[in-house]
């Protein structure tokens, strides 16, 4: 298990696929974490348990608990480049009352250093859209810069938005955070 300040993290297992499948059908959880709206999943309980719990994905997700081992989110990577030693982020804190309250940006932190350290990364990267304000303070104060965005490429709430790349370097992030 991963320790932070506020936040812990460990593999995903069979017990928190109740709360994840909450979580993938709550309609304003979707907006902010894909900028889906409508709901654009509707997934069942089988297909959220094999898209966290099957080995055979080219993703790796992680679970977030808060101080008192409750979960409270998924963290995780995708497209695992490894000449390029680059992968891509992804997060969601699901449990609605732990947002705003730096749950998100100490989880951030906890697993980058886990990818640069122990995977040995040299870049992550991660989107969202441009009215996920909150998420992208986030990813600022873990050191992400803006790098991109490409022009109304989610559709969110009746009209188009952009969608923001971010990126972080492994030399940057040990200058604000260390090892």
């Amino acid at each position: 298990m991963l320790h932070g300040l506020k936040t812990s993290v460990r593999p995903v297992e069979e017990d928190d696929i109740d709360e994840i499948y909450q979580w993938y059908n709550d309609q304003e959880v979707n907006l902010w974490a894909t900028g889906a709206w409508p709901l654009n999943t509707l997934l069942n309980k089988e297909q959220i348990s094999i898209k966290f719990l099957d080995d055979s994905s080219d993703s790796y997700r992680y679970s977030i608990l808060d101080e008192n081992n409750h979960l409270i989110g998924t963290i995780g990577f995708k497209e695992l480049n490894i000449p390029s030693r680059s992968a891509t982020l992804f997060v969601v804190i699901g449990n609605k009352s732990f947002w705003g309250k730096g749950y998100g940006t100490d989880a951030l932190i906890v697993f980058a250093r886990y990818l640069f350290t122990q995977w040995n990364l040299h870049r992550i990267s991660l989107d969202t859209w441009d009215g996920n304000l909150r998420a992208i303070k986030a990813y600022e104060k873990v050191g992400f810069k803006i790098e991109g965005r490409l022009r109304e490429a989610r559709y969110v709430l009746g009209s188009y938005h952009d969608v923001i790349l971010m990126g972080l370097l492994k030399s940057e992030f040990l200058v604000l955070h260390g090892n």
